[in-house]
């Protein structure tokens, strides 16, 4: 309140991916639209400044301009101890909206938005928060007349998807809600991103956010720029909106690419049959910004937690981890602490900094650690299935009724069906080096399959089962399924 009224000097640094770009978008029209008449906003190079809030990005944020009244950082400072320190010292106020786990001492901050801080509500993304925050304050001024802030639901919906929290409670109908107003969204920056991601005229879903929209605008922070995807979320220019979404298509189609080859070399690595219930791989021909996607391909392939770390010359490495369900990886990381010269993230995911030279003794504390403090049963991978499904059930009726469990994502999955007998009608197709997608029939109904990173487990055998996931395409008039699974 106090900056809005006192029409103060804004600077707004937040974090390189999704959720961070989201809320800087949605923080920077609020306080435009409240009448600030400085609002700046700042995103930290990946390669050379790291994640978050550090002292070099820091100092870079501030030397753009003039000192500014009220710092405010999204999706990060957290366990920024020094860095909230420095700006506290130079007459700055500053405000934290964040959802990462809380580091002590806390950050001596004017105001900390965290929900960590409570027993309620660890669920939000940084982008929920936001809306949150601008919501309260337009409540406790009698209305919406300025901003109406339903107008950016479609924003806190990618946020929500991307930044992979539970879709439960309030982030439920972010997302349900979101998903409506992108459909007929008057947002440029989306609309444009959904022309270059293949969406057409097919009705947008959380897949439509996590797997379309969200890389591009990830992209830019993993190996461009990631003002790239901040600049087309803020413009209203056509010209430059369709500039920029083509930009970050290009950036995406560069990241699958290093994403490839730093893939190929980390299987190689790791090996057919991994026996360390970790895995921890290394290499400095890896680019930094693709090691999350990789980790995560590996854990969900051997279903093992895994690190990916990127070697620089100086002789340093930024990894990223993955995990699995039943277990946290902050509380591994915090095990293996000595070895490693900082670490951060959430149970399920995380990044860490490291000396190459110690790389190993890390592997070594990481497999300890899950040998003493992770139950066997945890390593198990398992496909449950909710449902078998029969021919027949290939409906527009059925997929209507499996719609309204919908939105999907973490905390409410997708429902995994089950079909047999199924058999190939023509020849399977690899698209993008990685992926499968064929046509087949069971019981006499005709299909399309897709099945992503199938590309080198083609089924091999007439009348097979398959289990994933599928819908009514609109586009086609056809049943379309998802693979996860075929035995």
């Amino acid at each position: 309140t106090e900056a809005i009224e006192g029409k103060k000097r804004i600077l707004i640094f937040s974090d390189y991916d999704v959720d961070g770009i989201v809320s800087a978008t949605i923080m920077k029209l609020f306080l435009i639209a409240q009448g600030c008449p400085e609002v700046r906003t700042f995103l930290p190079d990946r390669q050379q400044e790291g994640y978050g809030l550090t002292l070099a990005a820091l100092d870079r944020a501030l030397s753009q301009g003039q000192k500014p009244d009220v710092f405010i950082a999204l999706d990060c400072g957290t366990n920024s101890v020094a860095e909230v320190a420095k700006l506290k010292e130079a007459g700055i106020r500053v405000l934290i909206v964040d959802h990462h786990q809380l580091s002590h001492p806390q950050p001596a901050a004017d105001a900390l938005v965290n929900p960590q801080k409570g027993s309620l509500g660890h669920h939000f993304c940084t982008g929920g928060l936001v809306f949150k925050l601008c919501h309260a304050y337009q409540r406790s001024k009698g209305g919406r007349e300025r901003f109406d802030i339903r107008e950016v639901l479609d924003l806190v919906a990618l946020a929500t998807v991307a930044d992979l929290v539970p879709l439960l409670e309030d982030n439920r109908i972010f997302v349900r809600e979101g998903l409506k107003r992108l459909a007929t969204t008057s947002h440029l920056g989306l609309r444009r991103l959904m022309e270059v991601s293949g969406v057409g005229r097919r009705i947008p879903t959380s897949f439509t956010l996590g797997f379309q929209l969200g890389p591009r605008i990830n992209a830019g922070g993993r190996v461009g720029d990631a003002n790239s995807g901040l600049e087309l979320l803020l413009s209203q220019n056509p010209t430059e909106t369709s500039r920029l979404a083509r930009e970050l298509d290009l950036q995406n189609r560069k990241r699958q690419e290093l994403e490839a080859i730093a893939l190929g070399e980390a299987e190689e690595l790791v090996g057919g049959s991994p026996k360390d219930l970790g895995l921890v791989v290394a290499s400095d021909r890896w680019h930094s910004g693709v090691v999350g996607i990789v980790a995560a391909r590996l854990a969900r392939k051997h279903y093992r937690p895994c690190f990916v770390i990127a070697l620089n010359s100086g002789g340093e490495g930024k990894g990223s981890g993955r995990g699995l369900p039943g277990l946290s990886l902050m509380d591994a990381l915090r095990a293996c602490a000595p070895c490693l010269r900082g670490f951060g993230g959430h149970d399920a995911a995380a990044g860490i900094v490291i000396e190459a030279g110690r790389v190993a003794e890390f592997q070594k504390l990481l497999q300890e650690w899950l040998r003493a403090f992770v139950k066997p049963e945890v390593f198990e991978k398992t496909l449950p299935i909710d449902i078998s499904l029969s021919p027949n059930h290939l409906t527009p009726e059925m997929a209507k009724a499996l719609a309204e469990l919908a939105p999907f994502g973490k905390g409410n999955p997708e429902p995994t069906l089950r079909l047999d007998q199924v058999e190939f009608v023509g020849q399977p197709k690899i698209f993008a080096e990685r992926h499968l997608k064929f046509r087949a029939v069971a019981g006499g109904k005709k299909f399309e399959v897709v099945g992503f990173d199938f590309a080198r487990r083609v089924p091999d055998r007439a009348g097979f089962s398959l289990a994933g996931s599928w819908e009514w395409d609109e586009y086609t008039d056809g049943p379309r399924w998802r693979m996860t699974a075929w035995q």
